[in-house]
């Protein structure tokens, strides 16, 4: 049956896009009715009615939300009680086990809890995390638990392929959630044979309201009940401040103790309403107006939603109202884009800007409003996504609009009776969308998208019957060409075909005057704009990176709103159509984010980057250099012998050809030295820079007050520069990697802009620092004069690929590194004398690394293909160590290889275990014949069980030992064969 939901919107003309909406919104019945009976909370101070001005609406504060920490004694119990159950072995492979409750009673949270517990990441090295959803089909839900796990199922669709990749795939000990599970077929009828059949043992945890579902699976069922005023008052005082001022809180209490009450042990109520309290800050009287308020008495419109749902949407000004309805257009299963949903609303006309603010502006300030509210939750993989906090939040934004929107899963048509329904959305569609819903019914659409629907090629008559479309995304769709009708949707604001096959633009699309952004990304078989593109006026946003764009038609810079311009190509091919000249750039002036590409095509840049007093993320790279010399340097070698005339031809022509290269060389060196990026800068990326010397305005004493708002630089692909800028100057600078630098040979205290006039810090905010693909670099120096200080704030240092390094820099002991990964450092033969390091040490295929010294603090330690080292000592603290020992090497490592099931771990190792007293967890891969020798009664088994907690795996992850010493827990499937 297919799934709807029904939406209202208000769709304000507006004439000009900077503009405030003025027009209101025409009246929805339901959302009518539903707000005429609920009481409005009053206005309040000025506080909340300026709640956009507030600093909770800044995006960057979006961390802590991404990152939800339970808190009451009832879930750290919970949490206490159930891990080790299910750490506990039965005479079961793999055990169930259920958390049941009411809707909104924290099952979820306290899922993710034990999911993400030490002792579980620990224990179970697959670990799969599933939201389960009505629409989720058998072939869906199979790939996720697949993919989660590390398979490749590629384009597999058939049930019993995917059933037969499980067993093989779960090949380590697993534990797999199931979150929202009302179906109990999904563990009797998919899981639990393969699951049975497979080679290591697992869990599965639910969340269900259903305890009939659990009972039916045999699961260890735990109850969870509603909170006490205590975890509940808590829970409040965490989500009001993060930062625990608890003396303003502890002034608070009394109130604080009654609105929570109030919330009936509801998580879910208790975090909507501390949502509504941070707005209007800690102020007792703004707190007892929130309590004293009516519409905590009046009926519950929808049963199941809590009291405190209704309530925080009432405290909502009208705008963010809106805003939040809107993101219930998308489907359950979809997280939703940042970047798209708030031109979503811009499109749609229910943003207006405030204070001199882009419209982007305003609508980043409600964006980051909802999730101080906690209304939105960003995804915590990825601050960029964000969902609906909860269902139930999303059932109340579905039922307040439930007179304009219909949301269609699946081929089934929709019948509804919905006259001028205004926002439609398809999810998991097939082939084509014909007649999804009645023409009458089309004709008033004004959104239209698609998820999930990557066979999708026909969409011709549904874009030719919805002429009042405002928003129209076929992203990651099959649609190969837009019909030139696409010109006849005069309203269109909003138009996203990124990852479609279209292979160009017609011409008509400039009949689209209101057409405020366009997005391209991702189009590889995009070819050709049109000319006509010059005549979107009212154009904000251009998307175009990711494409077969050869050149971008000369006229950009007739497109005087844009702020968001990515992938512009400067110049043409040869015998091709003009192109964009940097001089394009010139008008541009509200950029914030400018992403250019063939900048060695230009013919000038000196007023490019003039007058954008705004841009603050800046993009600037020259034509990626085309590499075929080794294929022509073997095919020399073949006709050497055979025609010496022509090799000295092709010398000749080699010679010309570093010529030209130097010519190139300079003509980039002078086209950049010409730019010059404004102070507002944030962030900055040079790549495929053909200069020797990087631009002027990158060096010299003075960068820092060049770039005083800098935090992010990437230096990418500068084949030919030879030295690193004074990039120590960069007061600001939190993250920088420097990539494919393959003429630096040394780097030294010019990189750190020491001198006797420079600040005694250098890099005083950086964070991150990643060298990469630097093939020539032999030596990195810092030299520390007294009273100098380096990297005071640096905790990730990451050198891959410089395959040349003979050493890291004695500088570095004076540095507290929390992380330090080496890769593909050939020469490197000794890491010492690093006493700050604190966290980890990841070493990786470093070929001639022997020897690991005095690393007192560091805490983990993982070496993975260093086949020469011989001695690890001063790991004092040492409490985890990982091990990958590939078969090809495995000899390096054991010189007593005799027999396969007498090999001795190497002396380094066994000495090292014996020393490190604090050691709690030893992690090993190896090949079988390895893993053998550390059976019990095997050679190595004297190491391993002094050890606490041991996990060992052959090299195809099929054999295992398990081997916890305080639990008794002793497992394996790799017994000695005869």
């Amino acid at each position: 049956m297919p799934c709807t939901t029904l939406t209202t919107s208000s769709m304000s003309a507006s004439s000009r896009p900077e503009r405030s909406s003025t027009t209101t919104a025409r009246p929805r019945p339901r959302l009518r009715e539903a707000e005429d009976e609920m009481p409005r909370l009053p206005a309040g101070s000025q506080a909340k009615r300026d709640w956009f001005s507030h600093d909770s609406v800044c995006c960057n504060n979006c961390y802590h939300a991404a990152n939800p920490q339970a808190v009451g004694s009832q879930v750290h119990k919970a949490v206490g009680g159930l891990v080790p159950r299910m750490l506990r072995e039965g005479k079961k492979k793999v055990d169930v086990f259920a958390i049941v409750g009411a809707v909104g009673i924290g099952k979820t949270t306290l899922a993710r809890e034990i999911y993400n517990d030490d002792r579980t990441t620990e224990n179970f090295s697959i670990r799969v995390w599933v939201k389960m959803s009505k629409d989720l089909s058998e072939v869906a839900f199979l790939k996720k638990i697949l993919t989660g796990a590390g398979a490749n199922v590629g384009d597999t669709e058939n049930t019993e392929e995917l059933l037969g990749l499980l067993s093989s795939s779960l090949s380590k000990r697993f534990l797999i959630v199931l979150d929202d599970l009302e179906n109990p077929g999904v563990w009797d009828n998919l899981l639990k044979d393969p699951l049975g059949d497979g080679v290591a043992r697992g869990r599965i945890l639910i969340t269900t309201r259903n305890e009939e579902v659990a009972t039916s699976m045999k699961a260890v069922v735990h109850r969870v009940d509603k909170m006490d005023a205590d975890n509940a008052w808590a829970l409040l005082c965490r989500q009001v401040d993060p930062e625990r001022n608890s003396e303003e809180l502890a002034a608070l209490k009394d109130v604080g103790i009654k609105i929570a009450e109030i919330c009936d042990g509801h998580p879910l109520a208790v975090k909507v309403i501390a949502g509504v309290l941070r707005s209007r800050g800690n102020s007792k009287a703004e707190w007892e107006r929130v309590l004293n308020n009516d519409s905590w008495s009046m009926p519950p419109i929808l049963p199941e939603v809590p009291q405190a749902l209704y309530v925080s949407y009432a405290d909502l000004p009208s705008e963010l109202k809106e805003c939040f309805l809107r993101c219930s257009l998308y489907p359950e299963e979809c997280s939703i884009q940042r970047f798209d949903l708030v031109r979503h609303w811009i499109a749609e006309g229910i943003v207006s800007a405030r204070d001199n603010k882009l419209l982007e502006e305003s609508a980043e300030e409600c964006y980051a409003e909802l999730i101080s509210r906690n209304l939105l939750q960003p995804d915590a993989d990825n601050v960029e996504r964000c969902w609906i906090t909860h269902d139930l939040l999303r059932s109340l934004a579905r039922f307040l609009i439930a007179d304009e929107s219909i949301l269609i899963c699946g081929q089934q048509k929709l019948s509804t009776s919905l006259s001028k329904p205004r926002h439609l959305t398809f999810c998991n569609m097939e082939n084509s969308l014909e007649d999804p819903i009645p023409l009458k019914q089309q004709m008033s659409i004004r959104s239209l998208m698609l998820f999930k629907s990557p066979n999708v090629r026909a969409i011709d008559l549904l874009i030719e019957s919805a002429p009042c479309l405002r928003v129209l995304d076929l992203s990651n769709t099959a649609v190969e060409a837009l019909p030139k009708s696409i010109g006849n949707l005069v309203h269109l604001r909003y138009l996203n075909l990124d990852g479609t096959q279209v292979r160009d633009v017609p011409s008509s699309i400039g009949f689209l005057i209101n057409l405020q952004t366009l997005s391209l990304q991702g189009c590889q078989r995009l070819q050709r704009l049109p000319w006509s593109i010059r005549a979107l006026l009212e154009l904000r946003c251009l998307q175009l990176e990711g494409t077969s764009l050869s050149y971008v038609p000369k006229g950009v810079g007739e497109l005087k709103r844009l702020n968001y311009l990515s992938g512009l190509i400067i110049g043409h091919d040869n015998n091709g159509p003009e192109g964009c000249d940097l001089d394009d750039l010139k008008a541009l002036s509200e950029l914030r984010h400018l992403h250019i590409e063939s900048l060695d095509r230009a013919t000038s840049g000196a007023t490019a980057l003039a007058n954008k007093p705004f841009l603050k993320d800046l993009y600037l790279s020259d034509q990626a250099p085309v590499i075929e010399e080794q294929q022509q340097e073997e095919q020399d070698s073949q006709e050497k012998k055979e025609e010496t005339a022509k090799e000295e031809k092709e010398e000749h022509e080699v010679s010309n050809g570093q010529c030209r290269g130097e010519e190139l060389a300079k003509a980039s060196e002078k086209i950049w030295n010409e730019l010059t990026p404004p102070k507002s800068i944030e962030k900055l990326v040079i790549k495929n820079y053909k200069g020797a010397r990087f631009p002027s305005w990158i060096k010299g004493p003075k960068l820092g007050t060049s770039f005083p708002s800098l935090v992010l630089l990437d230096l990418e692909n500068c084949m030919s520069c030879t030295k690193l800028p004074s990039l120590g100057l960069l007061d600001q600078l939190k993250s920088l990697q420097v990539s494919n630098a393959d003429s630096i040979v040394t780097i030294g205290s010019e990189f750190l802009g020491t001198t006797v006039l420079s600040p005694a810090t250098s890099f005083p905010k950086l964070e991150v620092l990643k060298l990469r693909n630097m093939k020539r670099l032999e030596e990195w120096s810092l030299t520390v004069e007294d009273g100098q200080v380096l990297f005071p704030c640096l905790k990730s240092l990451h050198i891959q690929s410089c395959p040349k390094l003979k050493a890291l820099p004695k500088g570095l002991k004076h540095v507290a590194l929390c992380e330090l990964h080496v890769e593909g450092a050939y020469s490197l033969t000794e890491i010492k004398d690093l006493p700050k390091l604190s966290d980890e040490l990841h070493l990786k295929d470093n070929k001639a690394l022997q020897r690991i010294s005095n690393l007192p603090m560091l805490h983990s330690l993982i070496i993975d293909d260093c086949s020469k080292l011989k001695h690890v000592a001063g790991l004092d603290t040492l409490q985890h160590l990982r091990l990958v020992f590939p078969p090809s090497t495995e000899t390096f490592y054991f010189e007593e290889l005799i027999i396969f099931w007498s090999i001795a771990f190497p002396r380094w190792l066994e000495l090292l275990i014996q020393k490190c007293k604090g050691l709690r967890r030893f992690e090993l891969q190896c090949s079988l014949s390895l893993l053998r020798s550390c059976l019990d009664g095997g050679k190595n088994w004297h190491i391993v069980q002094q050890i606490p907690e041991v996990c060992i795996v052959s090299c195809d992850g099929k054999r295992y030992i398990r081997y916890n010493k305080s639990r008794r827990i002793y497992e394996t499937n790799a017994q000695s064969e005869e």
